[in-house]
């Protein structure tokens, strides 16, 4: 692919590799690519050194769009097929030049002339022979691109729990105040003496008298 464009300055892009792999998985699923994606044909298969000019898929196929969702659902495919494509070290900016494109394409209008018809949106009255100038006018193209189909997932887990919390506790207590448990069973112990003692000396007058 460097070959077809001499003289042009290659930078390293995760997206582009992730759409190069995409179309390996499109092809050895379906035997054609996405044609969206018509720029990424020149593709490798895993295992080979053989550059492969891949056919586009027809429109109407959807086996790739299948493969697609089934590549970036899995993650043992996703590690077979896209583990190399890591993000970029650096980020290069590139100059900007707006351009614009006639839209939609011509494989596409026959596909929105049913829409609208179908639909119920109202058309003018010469719609049969002026569908393709009204189209054209009064149809907007957006396309929507999601920055990576990675997600990261940060979790908060507690270090301790309740069990390590009192043992910890119990373990500072024991070497700064010199506390433990059978320390606190003795304190206890000693108060329940002292007021039984107590008690039976206020008892013994009663009796007497």
């Amino acid at each position: 692919m460097f070959d077809r464009f001499q003289g042009a300055d290659y930078v390293y892009s995760q997206y582009i590799c992730k759409t190069v792999c995409q179309q390996v998985y499109n092809y050895q699923e379906c035997g054609c690519i996405d044609p969206l994606q018509w720029a990424a044909r020149s593709i490798i298969l895993p295992g080979t050194n053989t550059i492969i000019l891949a056919p586009l898929c027809d429109s109407s196929n959807t086996c790739y769009l299948q493969a697609m969702q089934t590549l970036i659902n899995s993650d043992s495919l996703w590690q077979k097929y896209c583990s190399h494509c890591t993000q970029e070290c650096s980020i290069v900016d590139f100059i900007v030049k707006p351009s614009s494109v006639a839209a939609p394409p011509e494989w596409f209008m026959d596909d929105i002339k049913m829409f609208v018809e179908n639909s119920g949106v109202p058309v003018p009255t010469n719609w049969s022979t002026t569908w393709r100038t009204e189209i054209l006018a009064n149809y907007l193209g957006v396309d929507i691109l999601s920055e990576s189909y990675q997600i990261e997932s940060f979790e908060q887990e507690a270090t301790l729990d309740a069990v390590q919390v009192i043992s910890n506790v119990g373990g500072h207590t024991g070497l700064w105040i010199g506390i433990s448990f059978l320390s606190l069973m003795e304190l206890v112990e000693m108060l329940y003496r002292l007021a039984r003692y107590h008690l039976h000396l206020i008892r013994v007058p009663v009796r007497n008298n």
